[in-house]
């Protein structure tokens, strides 16, 4: 079994068989994440009668996301890393591409006012933060589209979490075959993050 988890936003955890197909799928939606996801990866694999020893390695959706809500799952893969488990990890505005659209837009809350936006088209990308006026003003092609909920500030888009539901194989095979585990993908660079206010 492979272990999915992600603390990006809500906390999603999973177990995969050998052929990307879900033996077990969770959607929390609880903003407590070091909190929970302990005991939700704890019951998941009780449920198959595992053990982490057991498991074939960990799939790590690595943000973007804030500092507060991507550190628990990416702390946790750190030490289940030096109990000599793989992690391979992906962002979120990947998993379309990885699904075959050549396309499209992704976008989050980015708190302080602002939205991320990612755009791809064909092997061009482009990473931005919006506040959330200019986001509302935009004119997205909800079909192209991509939030994690399928709605943000009052625009509907296309859920993404119900392509991690629908699509696994397309999306975790890459993911392992890639085989890389890429750092955080935070909204904000450490300096702007905590960036003191002018006075």
């Amino acid at each position: 079994m492979i272990l999915f988890v992600d603390s990006s936003s809500f906390i999603q955890v999973g177990l995969l068989n050998k052929e990307f197909n879900w033996e077990h799928y969770e959607l929390i939606k609880n903003k407590k994440g070091s909190h929970i996801i302990h005991s939700a990866i704890h019951e998941a694999l009780s449920l198959k009668n595992l053990k982490t020893r057991d498991l074939k390695g960990i799939i790590l959706a690595n943000g973007p996301g804030s500092y507060t809500g991507i550190r628990v799952a990416e702390g946790l893969c750190q030490v289940l890393e030096l109990e000599g488990l793989k992690v391979a990890s992906f962002y979120h505005f990947e998993a379309p591409m990885m699904c075959g659209v050549e396309k499209y837009h992704y976008v989050s809350q980015a708190f302080k006012g602002e939205v991320f936006l990612y755009q791809r088209d064909g092997e061009s990308e482009s990473f931005n933060l919006v506040s959330e006026e200019e986001f509302c003003a935009m004119d997205l092609n909800p079909e192209a589209t991509y939030s994690l909920e399928g709605e943000l500030i009052g625009q509907s888009h296309k859920k993404l979490y119900d392509l991690y539901s629908e699509r696994t194989p397309d999306i975790f095979n890459k993911v392992l075959l890639r085989g890389q585990h890429n750092p955080p993908y935070y909204y904000r660079s450490v300096e702007k993050e905590f960036k003191l206010p002018q006075k």
